[in-house]
């Protein structure tokens, strides 16, 4: 999973200064800015996010990049040290984090809800017979962020579009129960 985000952000950048011209531009307005980022670079980040499992690391990777996208666009060095919420109000750019997490949870939803068999859904619902995880800390799987707001019946939750609509809000806002008790237990 590291080198595909590292592929992506590497990516990133090089849409970034192949429209550098236009971004850095002081005449061009944030506007404008704005929506270059959001159609072009911002999909070169996100692109196959729906089957990442972001662990805190791949997360903060994403967000430095963005962070350093925002500073090289407003014109600001690192050894300014200008805050980063004044370069994110300046900026107005959607949140790559909080896009990759909407994208994951928006393709759940659709490939539950899908009536044809197809391999996707096979493989996220398959579970290998006799075998036990290994002892320790385990690593992240990809539907473990889903479980933590959705609960251990997400794959039927993901059935009634209207709850998965709503918990998608609380997905994308990080509002994960720390307790047993996910926010669809309080649904349901």
């Amino acid at each position: 999973m590291n080198k595909e985000i590292d592929r992506r952000i590497t990516n990133t950048w090089k849409k970034y200064w192949s429209l550098s011209e236009k971004v850095k531009n002081k005449e061009m307005s944030s506007k404008s800015k704005r929506i270059v980022y959001n159609m072009c670079i911002l999909p070169c980040l996100t692109y196959g996010c729906q089957t990442w499992a972001l662990t805190q690391q791949l997360s903060n990777k994403i967000k430095v990049c963005q962070n350093s996208i925002e500073r090289s666009v407003v014109g600001v060095k690192r050894k300014d040290r200008v805050n980063l919420e004044k370069i994110k109000n300046k900026t107005k750019f959607k949140n790559a984090h909080s896009v990759c997490i909407k994208l994951k949870w928006r393709w759940t939803g659709h490939m539950l809800r899908e009536e044809k068999e197809k391999w996707t859904r096979l493989i996220t619902e398959w579970y290998p017979r006799g075998n036990k995880r290994s002892k320790g800390r385990q690593h992240k799987r990809w539907e473990d962020d889903i479980k933590q707001i959705a609960g251990a019946k997400w794959t039927r939750i993901a059935r009634d579009r209207e709850t998965w609509k709503f918990l998608e809000e609380a997905f994308v806002a990080g509002q994960a129960v720390t307790s047993n008790n996910p926010i669809a237990d309080d649904i349901m």
